[in-house]
């Protein structure tokens, strides 16, 4: 078996594990503490709450600042007028940008907020979100990886 596809395999098996670890973690083995989390942290330091609270809380408004910013291109964008058979197609885009970027407007400032409280789940359920994204690319990398084939001609591929 070709090392890529080696690297593939472990990358699925890698990312399906981690995502495995972490529902099981998360949903089977702490349900009954997932209700009050335990950790109140207005008591931990000032510098240690913004060393978690500062990288999880910016990468969070950088994915919620993309989220408004393509809601809000799409409706300030001047459209050419459609062909005629088009016409009677109704359009709705501007109407869900309109909730794109009210949607992203209003996880902001939950963001915001729930981090000056030093609420756990504000920065938990972001954290949480980053992490499975992260994990889904691995998975998605190797299986890309294991699927692809190789264009090199029979001879080439023996050296």
């Amino acid at each position: 078996m070709p090392r890529p596809r080696i690297y593939g395999y472990i990358a699925v098996l890698a990312g399906l594990s981690l995502m495995g670890l972490f529902v099981y973690s998360l949903v089977i083995a702490g349900g009954e503490q997932m209700r009050f989390s335990g950790i109140e942290l207005h008591s931990v330091s000032n510098f240690t709450f913004f060393s978690i609270a500062v990288p999880i809380g910016l990468v969070s408004l950088a994915v919620i600042g993309t989220g408004f910013w393509i809601g809000w291109t799409i409706l300030t964008i001047k459209v050419a007028s459609p062909m005629p058979e088009i016409i009677d197609k109704k359009d709705f885009s501007k109407i869900k940008a309109f909730f794109l970027c009210l949607i992203s407007l209003g996880l902001g400032v939950l963001l915001i907020y729930g981090i000056y409280i030093k609420n756990f789940w504000a920065l938990a359920i972001p954290a949480a979100a980053i992490s499975l994204v992260i994990l889904g690319a691995v998975f998605w990398v190797g299986i890309a990886i294991i699927t692809t084939r190789s264009t090199l001609p029979e001879e080439k591929e023996q050296t």
